[in-house]
């Protein structure tokens, strides 16, 4: 992975983090983790978090992941992504780890779900990169 690029960088407003209590809680490197409080306005009706929660989750993670190494410039766009769920979480705190796995305009990045230690979901997203100034 390339040196620590753009950590300086504020990040884009997403108002959707603000919805669901996401947080960054470290970025660099082509790494990230976020955090998301359980909360009642995010489960299925058995209680738990429903899926979409934790997929925006995860989303997030590797996109901020991705900020960490893209250039000045540019923006970046889930093209893909594929979520497991393996544990129900109703309560505590959601940590996403994510990481980038290849530097390119196509960027897989793989996400690790947790929740009181223990792996809740696991996800890999393809994202694009491209320069905002240009046309398509």
């Amino acid at each position: 992975m390339s040196k620590q690029k753009n950590l300086n960088h504020k990040l884009p407003e997403v108002p959707v983090w603000d919805l669901m209590g996401i947080k960054v809680v470290e970025m660099g490197s082509g790494q990230a983790t976020l955090t998301m409080p359980f909360d009642e306005k995010l489960t299925n009706p058995y209680g738990m978090i429903h899926g979409s929660g934790l997929f925006a989750l995860a989303d997030s993670a590797a996109a901020v992941a991705i900020k960490s190494i893209a250039e000045e410039g540019k923006q970046f766009f889930t093209i893909e992504m594929k979520i497991n769920y393996l544990e129900p979480v109703s309560s505590g705190i959601v940590e996403a780890r994510a990481k980038v796995l290849r530097e390119g305009r196509i960027v897989p990045a793989e996400v690790d779900v947790f929740c009181a230690n223990k792996l809740v979901a696991k996800a890999i997203a393809t994202y694009i990169i491209v320069d905002k100034n240009k046309k398509s």
